[in-house]
């Protein structure tokens, strides 16, 4: 199927279809995103971010967050 079909499929859901699948692909994207982040933790792409609070910490700079 390729995207314009995708497109026009969902031009024609009902509204309480489209409210479902916009549910359905937000919990699709957040779930996504959250892979993202654990593939970057194992990969050390984050590391620079405990570093910072590390430093934060020892220098008595480090704010609760809200």
């Amino acid at each position: 199927m390729s995207l314009s079909e995708i497109e026009a499929a969902i031009r024609t859901l009902p509204k309480e279809e489209l409210a479902r699948f916009d549910q359905w692909y937000q919990a699709f994207l957040e779930n996504q995103w959250d892979e993202q982040i654990r593939q970057d933790v194992r990969a050390g792409k984050l590391d620079f971010l405990l570093e910072e609070v590390r430093r934060e910490r020892e220098a008595g700079t480090l704010r609760p967050f809200p």
